[in-house]
């Protein structure tokens, strides 16, 4: 396996993370298509440039040295609470993806992604750094609880 270099997002990034998104987004549908539509593409380019425009918004790319594709796409804002009678005023860096292509899965890509977000944490002074995962995403859940992340509440339905 070639080396990887994790990196800001650019445009020119746009072709590979849309297909990782598609990847992962059929995973999601073909786990519960009862919750999840089939999509042509999971994100436009138009989606994807007004992301990397966003404030507080950041984008990383797991590219391979050798041959500059793109393996790896991770998405994370920044979150800051306050005011809010109920709740603690807090910051935390919300993870609303990382997604690995299959066939680059267990080199440790992942594993990097999530440390460039815990250093970025560190770096913008937010309590914590958060992300859901899907209770049908067995693989997630355990890679993420292999990092240390622990599990903060559960999101139950009942079917009708």
């Amino acid at each position: 396996m070639s080396e990887i270099n994790i990196r800001r997002a650019v445009i020119g990034d746009y072709t590979g993370v849309s297909a990782l998104m598609d990847e992962l987004h059929h995973l999601h549908v073909e786990a519960r298509p009862d919750v999840y539509r089939e999509l042509q593409t999971r994100m436009s380019y138009k989606e994807y440039e007004q992301l990397l425009g966003t404030d507080q918004r950041y984008l990383y790319v797991a590219e391979m040295l050798d041959n500059s594709e793109i393996v790896g796409y991770a998405s994370a804002q920044l979150n800051v609470i306050q005011n809010v009678d109920l709740l603690l005023d807090r910051k935390m860096l919300y993870i609303n993806e990382i997604i690995i292509g299959s066939k680059h899965r267990g080199h440790g890509t992942g594993k990097q992604l999530m440390q460039v977000f815990i250093e970025l944490g560190k770096e913008i002074q937010v309590d914590s750094v958060e992300l859901t995962v899907s209770t049908f995403n067995t693989g997630a859940q355990a890679f993420y609880e292999q990092l240390g992340l622990v599990g903060r509440s559960s999101r139950m339905e009942y079917i009708l």
